[in-house]
């Protein structure tokens, strides 16, 4: 297991509405037998404090699993729908993703993931953007 800073911008148009988000925090990264194992404790700045996110980073998909204040199952592979629920606090909703991107460079001490999707939740609808990119703690200490 490798520790690793993240680096993560996201942003979530709808409406004309930009929203945006950066933030810095420490996670980690395990090498698996088929890729990356990514995960990172989420915070009071996302507003999913207590939740773990984990990425699950493949050649040709990525896997996004959070768990904790909220339940979320996200696959991003290329030209493919992705159909699901997410369980919230509120009830569960319908969900429907379209990877419009999916990019990334991995290596062992280092890495990016860039993702661009449509994502529908009953009627609303947004394009948002994801791009994430992580170094060793250690690399950043020396």
């Amino acid at each position: 297991m490798e520790r690793i800073l993240l680096t993560i911008k996201g942003s979530q148009r709808d409406n004309g509405r930009d929203e945006q988000i950066e933030f810095m925090t420490e996670g980690r990264l395990i090498k698996t037998a088929d890729g990356y194992l990514l995960e990172y404790d989420e915070s009071e700045l996302t507003g999913e404090e207590g939740s773990i996110t984990r990425l699950i980073l493949k050649d040709d998909s990525v896997t996004l699993l959070r768990t904790g204040k909220s339940e979320v199952h996200m696959i991003f592979a290329p030209h493919s729908v992705y159909e699901s629920s997410i369980e919230t606090p509120e009830g569960v909703l319908r969900m429907s993703l379209l990877p419009l991107r999916v990019e990334s460079e991995l290596y062992e001490k280092s890495g990016r993931l860039s993702l661009e999707y449509e994502l529908s939740i009953g009627s609303l609808s947004t394009v948002n953007k994801l791009d994430l990119s992580f170094k060793s703690v250690e690399s950043c200490i020396n």
